[in-house]
């Protein structure tokens, strides 16, 4: 029997071990089955065989013992002898720093501050600004408590105070400039705030802080601000992945103080570009909820084994294509035909919709930013449903009882799926944040994934009726 031996210094070898199929098979229970098994060169021994010559039960028993031991023995010397396809391991490491997670950023509302002199300053500030202040979110200790001011003046860029060691003065450390963002927008600012942090790898936990100025929110009082600021932070790193280093991620939670890879977010650089795309449909992002995460680089599949912070070290593994189960959304991509239950209990198919233009949208009741777009959807489906458009709601709420009489009084009377039926489908989809809209053609290739910043047609608000103007037939 031919069984792979893997050494930690040394590529898997072969090692060649005369056993019987009995022991084995009592052994692990099953017979093992491999292209390297070799029946003639080792066939059962039996007590007709030549070269066993058993005389009485004493010699019998010490053979039998001999082997046991031997083979145990070897076991011990070689632990990672039985290797399975997909069980080869791949080691990295981790960046000594942390990046903020600017995707999905939390909105703080600033209010003027009347009287600046409740504020201590290390250095005082000039009259004639405009200051508004707010509470940050620390995520270290998991609560609003670093107060932050922001100050602006006509003739100079705005400046963001915060007091991030809570000792209630405003240090000149604690002083962090806004500029333009990359793509040179004028009317957003950004800074990243870098909290000092105690850990054997990582020395701060950083916050990035985005301003829009000058831009109106309807949700906004006279004087006030808002300001949108990240709350998590990904651990970076590389593995080499068969001699070719690959970008990695995981969530790092500052609480806990751990990366957990079974819970929160992961990335892999799968296309080889340099980055890990982010967005909601990408292939190389997905957020772990108690399972293992399988990612495609390339044509191979890995999912990550564990990471370990005291030792700085990234075990990854290779798994057979069959263990990757999502479904890439891509651009020009057919999507695959699924089933679901609408809220009349019918079994339904997305098939049923072939020579349409279908807006695929993931939302819940609960979700704000779901609701704020049904104005919206409803708009589009009275305008453009003469013109082959149908709309299929993906609903995320527990009880549809509830919201199918909301719905109808509102004049919301599109496809609605139930949660439970689409449950497996939102895995597959790595579905994770909502809402979630796709646009797919009649022949259901998808036309748009709403990324704007890649040229696609927009899917939110006004956008949507322009997109579906533009895109559809007279």
């Amino acid at each position: 029997m031919t069984i792979k031996a893997a050494h930690p210094c040394e590529q898997p070898r072969e090692v060649l071990i005369p056993i019987t199929h009995n022991w084995f098979d009592s052994y692990f229970g099953q017979t093992l089955e491999s292209p390297c098994y070799c029946s003639n060169s080792h066939a059962k021994v039996t007590k007709d065989m030549p070269h066993v010559k058993t005389t009485n039960n004493t010699v019998r028993i010490v053979l039998k013992i001999s082997l046991t031991a031997a083979v145990l023995l070897l076991m011990l010397v070689l632990p990672s002898t039985l290797v399975r396809a997909g069980d080869a391991e791949y080691f990295g490491s981790l960046d000594g720093q942390l990046v903020p997670n600017t995707d999905g950023l939390d909105q703080i509302i600033f209010r003027p501050l009347r009287d600046p002199s409740k504020v201590k300053f290390a250095t005082p500030l000039e009259t004639g600004a405009n200051i508004t202040a707010g509470r940050l979110y620390d995520p270290i200790r998991d609560k609003s408590a670093i107060l932050a001011l922001l100050v602006e003046r006509e003739d100079a860029s705005p400046i963001l105070y915060a007091d991030i060691d809570l000792d209630g003065t405003m240090a000149d450390s604690e002083k962090f400039p806004l500029v333009h963002d990359e793509e040179g927008n004028h009317h957003i600012f950004q800074a990243t705030i870098e909290l000092p942090f105690k850990n054997a790898l990582f020395k701060s936990f950083p916050i990035f802080v985005q301003y829009f100025k000058g831009v109106q929110w309807d949700e906004l009082k006279e004087g006030e601000t808002l300001l949108l600021q990240s709350k998590e932070a990904f651990a970076k790193g590389k593995v080499d992945l068969k001699g070719k280093p690959t970008l990695v991620e995981y969530g790092f939670n500052a609480q806990s103080k751990k990366i957990t890879v079974s819970n929160g977010w992961l990335g892999v650089d799968s296309d080889g570009d340099g980055s890990i795309d982010l967005d909601h449909f990408s292939p190389e992002a997905a957020e772990a909820h108690e399972e293992t995460v399988v990612f495609r680089v390339g044509n191979q599949y890995f999912s990550t084994k564990k990471v370990d912070l005291e030792k700085n070290q990234i075990v990854m593994r290779e798994h057979p294509a069959s263990d990757y189960k999502r479904v890439e959304l891509v651009l020009g991509a057919e999507l695959p035909d699924f089933t679901f239950s609408d809220f009349d209990g019918k079994k339904r198919k997305l098939s049923e919709f072939r020579g349409k233009y279908v807006l695929i949208d993931f939302w819940a009741m609960w979700c704000g930013p779901c609701r704020r777009e049904l104005p919206y959807q409803k708009a589009a489906y009275s305008r453009f449903q003469a013109r082959g458009f149908e709309i299929l709601g993906m609903d995320n709420d527990p009880d549809y009882f509830q919201v199918k009489p909301w719905l109808r009084k509102n004049g919301l009377v599109w496809t609605q799926a139930t949660n439970d039926s689409i449950d497996q489908l939102e895995k597959r989809y790595r579905i994770h944040s909502f809402p979630t809209t796709l646009l797919i053609d009649p022949d259901a290739k998808i036309i748009s994934l709403g990324q704007t910043k890649k040229k696609q047609p927009g899917l939110r608000g006004q956008a949507l009726l322009k997109s579906l103007d533009e895109l559809l037939p007279p």
